[in-house]
């Protein structure tokens, strides 16, 4: 009786073994991850970090500033810039390969890099934190970054496309003109009001028909420079179709989208971007709807309003610079 008890654990034995065996006979002589060396290896510079432009930058002659290093493994990096005087930063980062090349034009996180100022430049590994190497670079001006999109306003311009409107609550609205403070250039606008109103003025901008050929609502940033001291301070956005093709903007005739934003009131600068859509339709003040789908190609004018957030009595306003809109992603 034992021996038939035995008999089948042996015969299923052999062709559980044969499968082990064929699996094992199968198996690729390679690598199924990164080399333990790439991982845990020492880091050395075999060209240590530096850049192109020793006697600083002049964006308006070069297109860049070019940062090389080069290693004797692959690593993953990240490049951080901090202008010393605008407090500007601009983060990049890389891996898989055993040199660095990175051309910076300029960009920047949130606010512009100053002119005249020193920006430190930082490149650190995650994976070997004790193989950190600082440099600097010298920006003489700041660098032109209109070509990212259709500049709407940086106050800068010799022929304005946009007008001031002020209202019965406005204290002033203007553009403050050779400030060493601007996000951008040398002006910006400044808006305050008071009262419990919901309007204080507004910076009105004009598009020509066709500007916006080929964009679409789920592509389209409005990007813009906000600062503020004053709680409470909002803009609301307002873009204007000219839904019926007569070259204006009718209450009644015209579709209008929106939204509002909060100002933080730190008195510093902040960028914001505004997908177009994620903008509201507007039926406040007799607009309408007709198709209620944003038409890019129809908008003719952009409207930013110095608001509040809520109907509370007090004193608003706020800074705005540099508006442009973008294409497949923010400014």
């Amino acid at each position: 009786m034992d021996r038939f008890k035995f008999f089948p654990r042996f015969v299923l034995f052999w062709p559980l073994a044969a499968v082990v065996i064929t699996i094992v006979g199968c198996a690729k002589d390679q690598s199924l991850g990164p080399d333990i060396g790439t991982l845990f290896g020492e880091l050395v510079f075999t060209d240590d970090f530096g850049h192109n432009m020793p006697n600083g930058v002049h964006f308006d002659q070069v297109d860049g500033v070019l940062f090389s290093a080069e290693f004797n493994l692959p690593v993953v990096y990240t490049l951080s810039l901090e202008g010393q005087l605008s407090g500007a930063t601009y983060t990049q980062q890389g891996q898989g390969d055993d040199a660095l090349s990175v051309l910076w034009r300029g960009d920047c996180d949130d606010v512009f890099f100053g002119p005249n100022e020193w920006v430190h430049c930082l490149l650190e590994f995650p994976n070997q934190p004790n193989q950190s190497r600082l440099d600097s670079v010298f920006v003489w001006e700041q660098p032109d970054l209109s070509s990212r999109g259709y500049l709407l306003a940086s106050f800068e311009e010799d022929a304005a496309t946009y007008s001031l409107s002020s209202g019965e609550f406005t204290q002033s609205l203007e553009v403050v003109v050779e400030a060493l403070d601007a996000a951008e250039g040398e002006a910006y606008m400044r808006g305050t009001g008071a009262g419990a109103a919901s309007w204080f003025g507004a910076l009105r901008m004009s598009l020509s028909p066709g500007n916006l050929l080929g964009f679409t609502p789920d592509d389209t940033y409005l990007n813009l420079h906000l600062r503020s001291s004053l709680e409470g301070s909002a803009t609301v956005i307002k873009v204007f179709e000219d839904s019926d093709g007569d070259g204006t903007v009718a209450s009644g005739m015209d579709e209008v989208y929106t939204t509002k934003l909060a100002v933080n009131a730190d008195g510093e600068w902040h960028r914001r971007s505004v997908l177009w859509s994620d903008l509201e339709l507007d039926l406040s003040g007799g607009n309408v709807m007709l198709d209620g789908q944003l038409n890019v190609e129809k908008v003719i004018r952009i409207d930013c309003t110095v608001s509040q957030m809520g109907t509370a009595q007090g004193d608003f306003g706020m800074d705005l610079d540099y508006v442009i809109l973008t294409q497949s992603g923010p400014f």
